[in-house]
C-alpha cells in the first residue's frame, strides 16, 4: 500500500514546508494545500547518523529546523513491516517515521485532495 502512496506522492513533488511543529503527542508538517500528521514516533537523520528525535530535549524546538524545507523524496520506513515513510529533506536531512499506534497512525493530504492514512493492516 505504501508504494501506491508514494507514486501519488512523486507527482506533488516538492512540497514546501511552512509550518512544522512537535507539542510531544503529534507531529505536523504542512505547506500550501498538503499535510502530514503523525501520532508516532520519529527522527531526523543526517549522513547516517542521527540528529534529534522526537522524545529528545528540546525537540519542539529542533523540529522548526523543517521549516522553509522541501520534501523532495518519500521512501519506504522499512522491509518487513513497510507502513511507514522516510521524508527527504531538500537540505539533505531525511524524516524517518515508525507507527506506534493501529489504528491512524499517520495521515497525509496532499494538494489533489486525497488523504492516505497509514495502517498496520
Amino acid at each position: 500500500m505504501i508504494e501506491k502512496i508514494i507514486l501519488e506522492v512523486q507527482q506533488h513533488l516538492p512540497l514546501k514546508v511552512s509550518f512544522s511543529s512537535w507539542n510531544g503527542d503529534v507531529l505536523t508538517m504542512s505547506g500550501e494545500n498538503w499535510s502530514f500528521h503523525t501520532l508516532g514516533a520519529w527522527r531526523v537523520i543526517s549522513n547516517g547518523v542521527v540528529e534529534f528525535a522526537c522524545w529528545d530535549e528540546g525537540a519542539e524546538d529542533k523540529i522548526l529546523e523543517t521549516l522553509d524545507t522541501e520534501v523532495i523524496r518519500v521512501s519506504v520506513q522499512g522491509r518487513q513491516i513497510a507502513i511507514d515513510p522516510v521524508f527527504e529533506l531538500s537540505t539533505g536531512k531525511k524524516l524517518e517515521i515508525f507507527t506506534s499506534e493501529t489504528i491512524e497512525p499517520w495521515v497525509l493530504s496532499l494538494p489533489n485532495g486525497r488523504d492516505f492514512c497509514g495502517a498496520s493492516t
